[in-house]
């Protein structure tokens, strides 16, 4: 049994890599066609305001065009979905995944990782009905889900936990036994996109060696203040959601999301559009050549982008997304308090930012230490864990239950 679970796993985990490779080149593709080639060809600078403005306005209509006009209308508004929800209709994914690409090919506040979670999960089911029919689906979706959270957030040892602590399956028997094929198929997800992207959720920050209590005292402040301001970013994209889903046309409603979106980019410029590794690594490359001050703007500008996109019916993911504002928040910090090491500045604030998004103490954990490549800091984050998840874990979280009936063909 554990043997054929393993193998499973393998040949799941394998899989789950091959969407989100697709997805990560096109949106590479597309981000080249709109801020390089395009710009160039027509005289534009690519990072000038005025071309960030018509880009992202531009990708509003279009996204709204796709979810208004093409069989599957862009599946399900992400602002309903978790970061792991039920797969959807095999008919929905072709609209599902060009909303996404276009949103995040021209710089949405975004990420992928709940749209590839139900993607993958909707193709491994799909498959596996056909070719091994006894297979239990609930299984298949398991090991899919986990083998995609590894794949996109390289934390191979979260993704069984965050799989049970997400949808509150019971561990059945040994534990060890349960989570050893979640376990294989993350782990063999993350090593294919290791292998052939060469790229993971980390940023070069200096080794930080086994905390002091200073550093567990500051990570508790940054983790708990970042969760603080997460927080009130949840309450302010609860509201805005009900302000544009007003709005009955998606063309208009996706529009106006990024006519806002086109404004905050001019003001920000891309460090506050893009929500990806590379935005975590110039959030950290250029911090030692920035004021104080323009630090404070570029976040202000990528919090309140982060709740215009999730809440305008763009398609996409929250919690890399929450992963990068938190690198923006620990760099801030430790430009504010320099004594506070980066790697601690860092790591807290994307505890803080991801726990509140995702609403998973283990990614929380996880994915922090992930991010600055450290787990020496485990331990400081252990204890800052504690004052961020009492203080969320009775509050509104990022995913909302839909006032009106989805479109015909994206549920069901």
């Amino acid at each position: 049994m554990i043997a054929r679970d393993a193998a499973l796993a393998l040949v799941l985990g394998l899989g789950s890599a091959v969407v989100p490779l697709f997805v990560f080149l096109a949106v590479r593709g597309v981000t080249d066609v709109l801020y390089v080639r395009v710009p160039e060809a027509l005289g534009f600078a690519p990072d000038s305001r005025a071309w960030i403005f018509g880009v992202l306005t531009v990708s509003g209509i279009a996204v709204g065009s796709v979810v208004w006009l093409v069989p599957g209308h862009g599946g399900r508004d992400s602002a309903t979905v978790g970061l792991i929800g039920p797969p959807p209709p095999l008919r929905v994914l072709p609209s599902l995944l060009l909303v996404l690409i276009l949103a995040l090919g021209a710089g949405v506040s975004l990420s992928p990782e709940n749209v590839l979670i139900s993607a993958n999960s909707a193709l491994a089911v799909w498959i596996f009905a056909r070719v091994r029919p006894d297979l239990a689906s609930e299984r298949i979706i398991a090991l899919s889900t986990a083998a995609t959270i590894g794949v996109q957030f390289g934390t191979p040892v979260a993704a069984p936990l965050v799989y049970h602590e997400l949808t509150g399956r019971p561990v059945r028997g040994n534990l060890w036994d349960a989570l050893f094929a979640p376990f294989v198929a993350a782990g063999v997800g993350t090593l294919v996109m290791q292998v052939l992207v060469r790229r993971t959720l980390s940023v070069d920050l200096p080794r930080h060696s086994w905390p002091s209590l200073g550093d567990v005292l500051g990570a508790t402040v940054v983790a708990t203040g970042t969760a603080v301001l997460l927080l009130g970013v949840v309450y302010v994209y609860r509201w805005l959601h009900g302000i544009f889903h007003r709005i009955n046309n998606p063309v208009l409603m996706t529009g106006i999301g990024g006519v806002v979106l086109g404004v905050l980019g001019a003001l920000g410029g891309p460090q506050t559009m893009f929500k990806d590794v590379e935005a975590m690594e110039s959030a950290v490359t250029e911090a030692s050549g920035t004021s104080v001050a323009r630090l404070m703007l570029l976040g202000g500008c990528s919090l309140a982008a982060y709740a215009v996109a999730a809440a305008s019916g763009f398609r996409g993911g929250r919690v890399v997304s929450a992963a990068v504002i938190g690198v923006q928040v620990g760099v801030f910090a430790h430009a504010v308090v320099p004594a506070l090491p980066g790697p601690v500045a860092v790591a807290s604030a994307v505890l803080g930012a991801v726990t509140v998004a995702a609403r998973s103490g283990w990614l929380g954990l996880f994915l922090p230490a992930a991010v600055v490549g450290s787990v020496a800091l485990l331990p400081a984050l252990a204890v800052a864990m504690i004052p961020v998840w009492l203080l969320v874990a009775h509050r509104p979280t990022m995913t909302i239950r839909p006032a009106h009936p989805e479109p015909p063909g994206v549920s069901g």
